[in-house]
C-alpha cells in the first residue's frame, strides 16, 4: 500500500483536543440514511454550544458487513467518521491529512481485496445509493452550469420535486435523473 496508517490521526485524538480547546461546544450527528446494511452518518460541530451554525460538517458511509467491526458495529463506526471528517473540516487534522487513521484502514482494507464490490456499487445494493461515480459527474455538470453548492441544491431540489434530499443521500434513481436533465 502507498500510504503509512501512521501519517493519520485517530477520531480520539482529535475529539480530545477540540473538548481542550472548546468545553463549551458541542458535537450533533444525524443518521441521514438508511438502506438495509448501508448507512450515512452526517456530524456537525458547533465551537460553543449556544452557536446557531456549525463550523463543519461530515458525511460517512458504511456497510454492515465490510469489515470485522461493520459485522456488529457499523451504525457506530459510520457516525465515528462523520465525526473525524467533520473536527477535519474545522482544523482538527494537524498532520495535514482529512480522512482519519479509521477511514484510511477502511480504505486500505478494501483496497486489498480486489474482488469486493466497493460501497454504492450496483453489486451490493440495487438501485440503493448514488454511486461516487453519480456524485461526481453531477458536481461536475453543476459547475459547468456555474452553480455553487447553493445553487447545485437548489436545481436538484426543482428536478427531483423533494426539497429534502442533499447530494450525499441520493439514490442511483434520483441520480439518473439529475444526470438526464442536466445532459
Amino acid at each position: 500500500m502507498a500510504f503509512d496508517l501512521s501519517n493519520y490521526e485517530t477520531v480520539e485524538d482529535r475529539l480530545a483536543r477540540f473538548w481542550t480547546d472548546h468545553p463549551d461546544g458541542r458535537i450533533h450527528t444525524d443518521l441521514v440514511a438508511q438502506d438495509g446494511d448501508q448507512v450515512i452518518f452526517r456530524a456537525a460541530i458547533y465551537f460553543h454550544t449556544d452557536d446557531t451554525h456549525p463550523r463543519a460538517t461530515g458525511y460517512a458511509e458504511e456497510l454492515r458487513g465490510s469489515s470485522p467491526v461493520n459485522k456488529t458495529s457499523h451504525l457506530e463506526n459510520c457516525e465515528t467518521s462523520a465525526i473525524g471528517r467533520a473536527l477535519a473540516g474545522c482544523g482538527y487534522a494537524t498532520k495535514g491529512k482529512r480522512p482519519s487513521r479509521e477511514e484510511m484502514s477502511k480504505v486500505q482494507r478494501m483496497s486489498s481485496e480486489p474482488d469486493r464490490p466497493q460501497l454504492g456499487s450496483a453489486a451490493i445494493r440495487p438501485g440503493g445509493f448514488a454511486s461516487p461515480k453519480q456524485i461526481g459527474f453531477i458536481k461536475k455538470l453543476a459547475k459547468d452550469r456555474g452553480l455553487d453548492d447553493l445553487g447545485t441544491l437548489e436545481a436538484i431540489h426543482e428536478i427531483l420535486g423533494d426539497t429534502a434530499v442533499v447530494v450525499e443521500t441520493l439514490t442511483s434513481q434520483q441520480a439518473s435523473r439529475i444526470i438526464e436533465a442536466w445532459k
